[in-house]
């Protein structure tokens, strides 16, 4: 394992260590890492369901219309949980 020091203002640094604290790590520096690890994972699953949107079919247009009924649709499911 690579050893990289940071340097971070005394509010991000409170802050780290806190949520250090709070959560279920050894320290500021696994929760770094946990950090860095579920953005790489993240990365993935956008590239994957970015791929999986490219070959899913022929494209269709989308008027304003229908943005915004995709809109209303996306408000509703949020207010609804």
């Amino acid at each position: 394992m690579t050893n990289v020091t940071l340097q971070l203002s005394d509010d991000l640094q409170q802050f780290v260590a806190s949520e250090a604290q709070a959560g279920q790590f050894s320290g500021p520096a696994d929760y770094i890492q946990a950090l860095i690890e579920r953005a790489k994972v993240g990365k993935a699953r956008l590239a994957n369901l970015l791929i999986e949107g490219l070959e899913s079919g022929e494209p269709i247009s989308l008027d304003a219309a229908e943005w915004q009924r995709i809109r209303s649709e996306v408000e509703q499911r949020r207010a609804h949980g």
